[in-house]
């Protein structure tokens, strides 16, 4: 062995691991694109509480509208951890499932972006005080029903 070839290999194997993510990702986003319905499950009490939502995104962050004075918001602060599950079509179809931390998005600018893009009819406005988007950041992604042996798992912390 040449000095260095243990670098070459080492950089060989950490660019194969970064495509492998880069397409995932691009799987990922490809199935975010082309669903806006599904399902956000946070926790109330000791259970969890899933309800059907209508979810946007910017890169791999989640964005869903919702009530200010409604069960998930106070169930997203008092414990941001949450689940979604977005989009499944039909039996063999793929779909992701999301782990990751919540909060109530502050920022206007999205808060106007989401304003545009969502159906009104559960809101008074976009200046009323029960308007507030929840915003999902990914912990963990998973492509199940994929073409692939088994799931596909994007790890996106530590």
């Amino acid at each position: 062995m040449k000095p260095g070839d243990e670098w070459k290999g080492t950089l060989n194997n950490q660019r194969k691991v970064f495509e492998m993510r880069n397409e995932l990702e691009d799987k990922i986003l490809a199935i975010l694109e082309q669903h806006q319905v599904g399902v956000l499950t946070s926790v109330q009490g000791d259970y969890p509480h899933a309800r059907y939502m209508t979810f946007l995104h910017d890169g791999l962050t989640l964005y869903t509208p919702s009530g200010k004075e409604l069960p998930k918001t106070d169930e997203v602060r008092r414990n941001p951890h949450v689940s979604v599950l977005i989009g499944y079509e039909s039996p063999g179809s793929a779909f992701l499932e999301i782990n990751g931390l919540a909060s109530l998005e502050e920022d206007e600018s999205i808060k106007e972006r989401i304003w545009e893009n969502i159906s009104k009819e559960w809101f008074r406005g976009e200046d009323s005080p029960s308007f507030v988007v929840i915003k999902i950041v990914p912990e963990q992604i998973r492509i199940l029903n994929s073409d692939d042996d088994g799931p596909d798992t994007l790890d996106l912390i530590g």
